[in-house]
């Protein structure tokens, strides 16, 4: 069978973007930086629905040995149509679901994971029989089935992207003591590669032309690369949960008082206790949720007091391991300076000198 120009063209962009998805699962697979690949699932929290999300794009395969079937092409449609958002829903939830401990996602999610397995298993069989199975009536009910799924997925990418960014647009370092706590500028990189895959991937599909589609796999597998290069080191450093407004962080925005003066002195015993007594800030990953359930408070008024008499509870925690930090240099001053900053909880040796410089010593 002689194949035309744009059939080669076609078939060797599939088998690139193919390719890339297969090696972005192997290197995902096996590799894990040291010391990291110790606690692989909480460093790594999606490592093994990015293995399984790449390598399921073998399905699509059927469409490089057989460029000119028709029903190669719309499994290959049919398959960006439904794998995109399905599997970018499911790596935004494993990712940052994890992160902030949400959970509520995985059944409704993995639920939808079944009708997907017997769609994309139908379609694959079909691609490689002889004959034009997904063409006229059953092509129809087919690719309508596949619609209903594929507008499900979307709605669980649009519930998935909304998470993240919701997040990003409330996250502030004064609920965490060190900055990499929450991995708010790889969250903020990260996020749009998902988005432009799954706007690629249903401008291809519903367009469905040959130039169109190796046009759209060859982006699909750049973008590929840059996931995988963004997802090789780890970005988390503490699990965290999404915080809540109360009641007492809208009376602070709005200026008005959120306590009384004996309840913050209260607190304020409290959180010093919980804090330099019990010397809780050694931990490096202490958040204020932590603060606030050790202290037996509400985040809202813990913040409060933190914002009143500290300048904020990330002020407050590292002005406390720096003068562990001083502390040490006593006991042991024959110690490497590095090493008692990380001894004193510092998750970043740049915030202990931010630290320094800010008391002026």
């Amino acid at each position: 069978m002689m194949f035309t120009y744009q059939d080669l063209l076609f078939s060797v962009a599939l088998a690139v973007y193919v390719a890339a998805s297969v090696m972005v699962a192997a290197v995902r697979w096996g590799h894990k930086c040291e010391p990291y690949a110790r606690r692989a699932d909480y460093y790594y929290p999606a490592w093994k629905v990015i293995v399984l999300s790449f390598l399921s794009n073998v399905l699509m395969a059927p469409a490089i040995f057989l460029p000119t079937e028709a029903d190669a092409v719309l499994q290959l449609r049919l398959l960006l149509m439904m794998a995109s958002p399905f599997f970018c829903a499911v790596l935004l939830f494993s990712y940052f679901g994890r992160v902030l401990k949400i959970f509520s996602w995985q059944k409704p999610v993995y639920a939808l994971a079944f009708p997907f397995g017997v769609m994309a298993a139908t379609a694959t069989v079909f691609a490689f029989v002889p004959g034009t199975q997904l063409e006229g009536v059953f092509c129809q009910w087919f690719f309508a089935v596949g619609g209903v799924l594929s507008l499900a997925f979307l709605a669980c990418f649009v519930v998935a992207f909304r998470m993240v960014v919701r997040t990003l647009s409330r996250f502030s370092e004064e609920n965490w003591s060190n900055p990499e706590d929450f991995p708010k500028q790889y969250a903020s990189r990260i996020i749009w590669i998902p988005a432009l895959h799954l706007v690629v991937s249903w401008v291809m599909a519903f367009i469905g032309t040959k130039a169109v589609l190796s046009a759209g796999l060859l982006v699909l597998s750049v973008l590929n690369v840059v996931l995988l290069i963004g997802i090789l080191s780890p970005h988390r450093a503490q699990e965290v949960q999404l915080l809540e407004t109360e009641a007492a962080a809208e009376k602070e925005e709005s200026g008005e008082p959120a306590l009384s003066q004996e309840r913050q002195e209260e607190i304020l015993r409290a959180v010093r206790h919980c804090v330099e007594d019990e010397e809780a800030y050694l931990d490096p990953h202490f958040t204020l949720n932590d603060l606030a359930q050790r202290a037996g408070f509400n985040r809202g008024y813990v913040s409060y007091v933190m914002n009143t008499c500290f300048g904020g509870f990330f002020n407050y925690v590292n002005c406390c391991r720096y003068y562990h930090v001083s502390k040490l240099q006593l006991e042991r001053p024959e110690a490497p300076v590095g090493e008692l900053i990380d001894m004193a909880g510092f998750g970043a040796r740049s915030t202990y000198y931010s630290i320094r410089r800010k008391l002026g010593e």
